[in-house]
């Protein structure tokens, strides 16, 4: 309700943060300051292949060129490389460069890619072969990972509580309790045995109203030891938010093999009942696992990132497996199931 004032109350943990943030700061403003000639520090600019394939989709790229940082423009689209397709080994076609959004012309985001006729299939080898003049050729090479499906899903436990976090007033100046509902959910899937297997686990959630359909990424947060691996302790007391709290990124090295039930618990401040709740279970890459994990943790919200964009830790890199370039070649493959919920308010 937009005439409503929002009043954000969530501040306990986040000064936490920003005292441990501002003492740094205070001790890096502290140094000499020194003219620097970026220009001297230019590169050879190299070819980016960025590329997430699945069953699900025919094989699309994006083909782009590292920049520098003073050029305004992010990314440097490359429609005249040639980019070579192979499956198993096998050239199978030159993939066709494509505007995807013409009427976009943002330079936030790449507008071109470079599509092919293909769908992969399971275990699948798939090779891109980037080449472009003035560049050194780019390779990238992943296998589509065997599809994990999920057992079997539950939910239980609804609780619902009062938000304290957040408190609405109206135009009246009252009042307005807001609540939060906790809904505690378990799935279950069977590891494989021989690999070493690596995960990533999300939701999302869909309601009917009568002027139309709604969508929702809440909040997930889990102690189960298989989901929670990822998670440092030190991030929640020093006030940072941590990886991703809309998902999780796990392995098998725990339960390697097993049937096993993951647990978490998803907060969302509407009430939940006639809702469906999508569960996704990705069987990742440990290409594109890597990636992601670095992805989040260079974002700052660790304790590791924000040290390193700081300059008082070990920077952390973005994982790439292009060899010749960067960029990611990863793949997943999906198993979704979905659950309608039913609750009645107490």
């Amino acid at each position: 309700h937009p005439y409503r004032t929002l009043i954000n109350f969530n501040i306990i943990m986040k000064q936490k943060y920003y005292t441990f943030i501002l003492l740094l700061l205070s001790l890096s403003l502290s140094s000499c300051y020194k003219e620097i000639d970026l220009d001297k520090y230019r590169t050879q600019p190299k070819i980016v292949i960025n590329c997430a394939i699945s069953p699900d989709n025919v094989i699309m790229a994006s083909v782009t060129r590292t920049w520098f940082y003073p050029e305004s423009t992010p990314y440097v689209k490359l429609p005249h490389a040639k980019v070579d397709l192979y499956i198993n080994d096998e050239y199978v076609e030159q993939m066709k460069w494509e505007q995807y959004n013409k009427n976009d012309h943002s330079s936030a985001s790449p507008d071109s890619v470079f599509t092919s006729h293909i769908t992969p299939k399971e275990q699948d080898k798939v090779k891109i072969v980037v080449s472009a003049k003035g560049y050194e050729t780019a390779v990238a090479e992943e296998t589509v990972p065997r599809h994990v499906p999920i057992l079997k899903t539950g939910y239980h436990n609804i609780t619902k509580r009062p938000n304290t976090d957040v408190t609405y007033i109206d135009p009246d100046g009252n009042l307005i309790e807001q609540f939060i509902y906790e809904i505690e959910y378990e799935i279950t899937f069977q590891d494989k045995n021989e690999t070493s297997d690596f995960y990533a686990l999300t939701t999302s959630r869909t309601k009917t109203y009568s002027w139309g359909e709604d969508f929702y990424q809440n909040e997930l947060q889990t102690t189960d030891p298989v989901l929670s691996e990822n998670i440092n302790i030190l991030d929640g007391a020093m006030g940072f938010d941590g990886l991703d709290n809309h998902s999780f990124l796990f392995t098998d090295k725990q339960i390697s093999g097993q049937t096993y039930t993951l647990k978490f618990k998803e907060t969302c401040k509407e009430n939940p009942d006639g809702s469906t709740i999508s569960i996704y279970l990705y069987s990742l890459s440990q290409s594109y696992y890597q990636y992601i994990l670095s992805i989040q943790k260079i974002s700052g919200s660790t304790l590791e990132g924000a040290l390193g964009n700081l300059g008082f830790g070990e920077p952390i890199r973005v994982y790439s497996n292009i060899e010749g370039g960067s960029g990611i070649l990863g793949a997943c493959n999906i198993s979704v199931q979905k659950t309608t919920i039913h609750y009645k308010e107490p």
